[in-house]
């Protein structure tokens, strides 16, 4: 039978394991984001974020992070029909968002910015912007124009 110290030091070395190994699950979940990121966007944002060209899809470097601050800019993040509608499962959709929050614009999040979570997804993912996607869109722009001038 093992004694309490034993059992201590056998939970202690199971925690710091766990600690030990957090960045590899952290890293393998990136990996996967990056992976179906490029399989299922990057056909029209290209692999780096810069967008087709089109004005319809626009370029996410160093500016998709500031939708997560402004009202309505997290929902839309999720709502656009590219993202609401891909075939993806809510907790595949809320890493690779929040992957390319953080590839593609981390500076420009907010400083309590919370990622995206399975559930939030799920729940955001029901409703799809359609006809007004590109006023929605261009409000938000001008939100954020706000929010980069007072910050």
């Amino acid at each position: 039978m093992l004694k309490t110290t034993q059992l201590k030091q056998i939970a202690s070395a199971f925690g710091l394991t766990l600690l030990l190994l957090q960045p590899c699950v952290s890293y393998a979940n990136d990996a996967q984001a990056k992976m179906k990121y490029t399989l299922f966007c990057s056909g029209c944002h290209t692999a780096d974020g810069r967008g087709s060209g089109d004005p319809r899809i626009p370029d996410m470097r160093n500016f998709v992070g500031y939708f997560a601050a402004v009202e309505g800019g997290r929902e839309f993040l999720i709502q656009v029909p590219g993202v609401s509608t891909a075939p993806l499962k809510s907790k595949e959709l809320a890493n690779i968002v929040n992957w390319m929050l953080r590839t593609f614009s981390a500076e420009q999040l907010p400083d309590d910015f919370k990622p995206f979570d399975e559930q939030e997804v799920e729940r955001l993912r029901q409703y799809v912007l359609r006809s007004e996607l590109g006023d929605t869109r261009k409000a938000l722009v001008t939100r954020i124009e706000e929010y980069k001038n007072n910050n």
